[in-house]
């Protein structure tokens, strides 16, 4: 049905009003000689409203003077009639074109460059040598060599562990990664090892020697980084007789992982929410060894639902001399339970919102997120209750380091 109305927008049809006794028989002769009709409705006791193309106006004439009846085309809609009227209009035509063609030209430039991930690394700095190496606002995007770029920026900043570019639209994005670099004093050996599962994506090692490498899957504790090396001649098996021993360092490098998160969500569709309206009265009261009087404001809560904050001052005195007598001032504080309504698609944008904000509590911000993943839960069962799982993959350094003797 979608290709007919395409094919029909292409060749063009119309909108006709047919008026007569016989409206039955005109429609029954139409389609005997090919001519189809769709969206017939009728507008009125001796009228309909019918939708046919072009190429079946000039046959129905000969049908409608057979019937008795008679029509009027109310409505022109197609290619062809498209245009027509901008056949009739070529100065607005010739600016719509030239408006899409500075459009398009203009969109194959990029116009802005930002930064993202430095902390240490200036942002004038990654800009300049990006400029140098071809990435620069007004550069053609058929001009610029990611692959490049990312290169002349590892090779010219070595605090830069990992960088990424995206072009997209007229805005680029340059994505980058510090290393990070020991505070501490402690030499003593260490190995690197996965603080979580992932698959690998991309392995840095400063000091140390990997025993892992893009597309692993490795699991918590598993290692990543060994501060064990051992002689390259044993390793290859040359010199099995030769007493050579490891070399211990500490273990130093980044293993970027993909790793995914998975959290539950849910939201009723009524749900009772508990609020303060703002109104409070406050009370006033002394406690005399043991023994607590009211002094001002109310003895009890006036409100049937309420919140209270109590203060008590500390004991009266005057230098070693001290008075057994408490001051306590409590305020009440009027809550409201009130219902809140949702339909199905809020109560589902809620319960992901509250799933996100689950998972993302606990990343640090140099996780960069990759994608994210939202599942409905279904019981089987008809329950005023919204449920989904959220599926979050990120980019992240998944390496601990761990000291041995």
């Amino acid at each position: 049905m979608f290709v007919l109305r395409i094919l029909s927008f292409l060749l063009g049809y119309v909108t006709m009003v047919v008026r007569g006794e016989a409206l039955e028989r005109f429609i029954n002769m139409a389609t005997s000689r090919g001519i189809r009709f769709w969206d017939i409705r009728r507008i009125g006791p001796d009228e309909i409203l019918i939708r046919t193309r072009v190429t079946g106006v000039k046959p129905l004439r000969h049908i409608a003077r057979r019937t008795g009846s008679r029509f009027h085309v109310s409505e022109r809609i197609g290619l062809p009639f498209l245009l027509y009227r901008l056949r009739r209009r070529k100065m607005m035509t010739l600016g719509a074109v030239l408006f899409l063609f500075a459009l398009y030209y203009l969109s194959s430039f990029v116009w802005f460059v930002e930064v993202d991930g430095n902390t240490v690394i200036k942002r004038q700095e990654i800009i300049s040598i990006a400029r140098e190496a071809g990435l620069y606002p007004g550069a053609s995007k058929w001009r610029v060599e990611v692959g490049e770029v990312e290169q002349q920026l590892k090779d010219e900043l070595p605090r830069i562990a990992w960088v990424g570019i995206e072009v997209r639209g007229t805005r680029a994005n340059i994505s980058v990664a510090e290393k990070k670099l020991m505070t501490d004093d402690d030499d003593s050996p260490s190995n690197i090892i996965a603080a979580k599962a992932g698959l690998v994506k991309e392995v840095l090692v400063l000091s140390g020697q990997a025993v892992v490498r893009e597309g692993d899957t490795v699991l918590p504790g598993q290692l990543l980084i060994t501060g064990e090396i051992w002689p390259q001649a044993i390793l290859e098996g040359d010199n099995p007789i030769l007493d050579l021993q490891p070399r211990y360092v500490r273990s130093r490098g980044i293993v970027r992982a993909r790793v995914w998160y998975e959290e539950y969500g849910e939201v009723p569709l009524n749900e009772e929410i508990r609020g303060l309206t703002g109104r409070e009265e406050r009370q006033t009261a002394v406690r005399v060894m043991g023994r607590t009087i009211v002094v001002a404001g109310a003895r009890k809560s006036p409100f049937k639902d309420f919140d209270q904050d109590v203060d008590t001052a500390r004991q009266l005195g005057w230098r070693n001399f001290t008075v057994p007598v408490e001051v306590i001032t409590t305020t009440f504080r009027e809550a409201k339970t009130t219902v809140e309504r949702r339909n199905r698609a809020e109560a589902l944008q809620l319960a992901e919102e509250r799933a996100v904000q689950s998972l993302t509590e606990g990343l640090s911000e140099d996780v960069k997120n990759l994608n994210r993943r939202v599942e409905v839960v279904r019981t089987g069962k008809s329950e005023d209750l919204v449920r989904v799982k959220v599926i979050l993959e990120t980019l992240e350094d998944i390496g601990k380091e761990k000291h041995f003797n």
